[in-house]
């Protein structure tokens, strides 16, 4: 937080005939909130997951109000029809993105590089549009996040000295969610169909476990360790001991990543980025199918990241 907070002000602050961004202040703030509600739960166990939830909303309603990051359309004729009937749909599904990501962010920070390989491969793509679109604030953004993930990824992965815990997870999750938001409302060329390319892994395996956890009857924030990437490093351990979370983390973000890499080329063109998405979709039930009915090596000691809370 503190490397990505630096770079916005000092790109601002920067010398003469550097590229000042629009409001560093309010976006830091807004990933503040959500950031530092992770990080009391992290350090006092007692800032549950509603109140969490509702720290990404204040987040995202900061970056709504005062850095225009909105959902203005979906390229559905139906749902933008929805949308256009009041300003307060907009504002609506903003927060509801916003949290939703954030908190299937919270759930990637499972294995060892996980969380900091989805959010490097998200940043890399925002970048990449954002410097095609020409959209400074975007790519000085993105790459300042990234850098500093960056720099904690090299504690994360292979093996995990450190995790992001809750703060790390909320302040990824809701700067990515944002950051999308942004790019597609400041672009209007860019479809709105790629900020979802962007989080698909996350959003996928968030949607699943929820599914799941009805057909369980099951509160629908009770962590489990049956997250594909639980599973899969499971599977691989058994054949790799110890390196099989590193591995499993390795597979699934190089499938992300290629699939963010295609989007970057196909960012105006909603329909193939629709059927780049229902694509992922039919690839994780494939390969959820599968890994669980394989044999599975949880490890010894599981740590509250195994659980995928």
């Amino acid at each position: 937080m503190a490397g990505f907070a630096a770079s916005l002000l000092l790109t601002k602050i920067g010398p003469p005939g550097g590229v000042a961004i629009d409001a560093p202040v309010w976006l830091i703030l807004a990933l503040f909130v959500p950031f530092a509600a992770g990080l009391m739960e992290d350090t006092t166990k007692s800032f549950g997951p509603w109140a969490r939830l509702l720290a990404t909303f204040i987040g995202a309603a900061v970056a709504y109000f005062f850095c225009g990051a909105m959902i203005t359309r979906f390229d559905v004729p139906p749902v933008d029809a929805v949308v256009a009937l009041h300003p307060a749909f907009a504002f609506a599904f903003t927060l509801f993105c916003v949290g939703g990501i954030a908190h299937a962010f919270n759930l990637a920070d499972g294995l060892n590089g996980l969380l900091a390989g989805l959010t490097l491969a998200a940043c890399v793509g925002i970048a990449l549009v954002a410097q095609q679109q020409g959209d400074h604030f975007l790519l000085i953004a993105s790459v300042a996040l990234a850098s500093a993930v960056a720099g904690f990824a090299l504690l994360n992965f292979p093996k995990a000295y450190l995790f992001s815990g809750d703060g790390g997870a909320y302040l990824t999750g809701s700067a990515i969610a944002i950051f999308s938001m942004l790019l597609c409302h400041r672009n209007a060329t860019v479809s709105p169909w790629l900020p979802f390319v962007l989080v698909l892994y996350p959003f996928t395996d968030t949607t699943w476990a929820i599914i799941r956890r009805k057909l369980a009857g099951l509160p629908i924030m009770a962590p489990d360790a049956r997250h594909l990437h639980s599973l899969l490093a499971g599977r691989l351990r058994l054949r790799y001991g110890s390196r099989g979370s590193a591995l499993a983390s390795l597979v699934i973000v190089s499938v992300s990543a290629l699939f963010i890499l295609t989007a970057t080329t196909l960012h105006t063109r909603t329909g193939w980025l629709m059927g780049l998405a229902l694509g992922y979709a039919a690839l994780y039930a494939l390969t959820y199918f599968f890994v669980q009915r394989s044999p599975i090596a949880f490890p010894v000691s599981s740590g509250p990241q195994e659980t995928g809370e």
